[in-house]
């Protein structure tokens, strides 16, 4: 795969991604409502086959950069991951105090 179709699989991933998300908050509402209205959640089964859908099309786009990970690690195994430093970390608090 060139640089091209790596960005186009990427990207694809993450709208089909998002969209799995959007559908997931539908789903969380609508539990939300139905439990304000009736006293107890319940769920929507156009809503869960629509989710259980977009979970398969999301792991399927997932395959292609996976792929690609799998081809560059590969190549890389001479590569030697650099040390890291622990450096101590100064947190402050500003606050305005009249």
């Amino acid at each position: 795969m060139n640089d091209r179709e790596i960005l186009a699989a990427a990207l694809r991933w993450h709208t089909l991604h998002v969209r799995r998300l959007e559908i997931g908050a539908e789903q969380r509402r609508y539990q939300t409502e139905q439990k304000q209205r009736a006293g107890f959640g319940g769920s929507s089964v156009e809503i869960g086959q629509r989710l259980t859908a977009s979970k398969r099309a999301e792991l399927a786009a997932m395959r292609a950069p996976a792929k690609v990970c799998t081809k560059v690690r590969s190549c890389q195994q001479h590569v030697v991951d650099a040390d890291v430093i622990d450096l101590p970390v100064l947190l402050t608090c500003n606050r305005f105090t009249d």
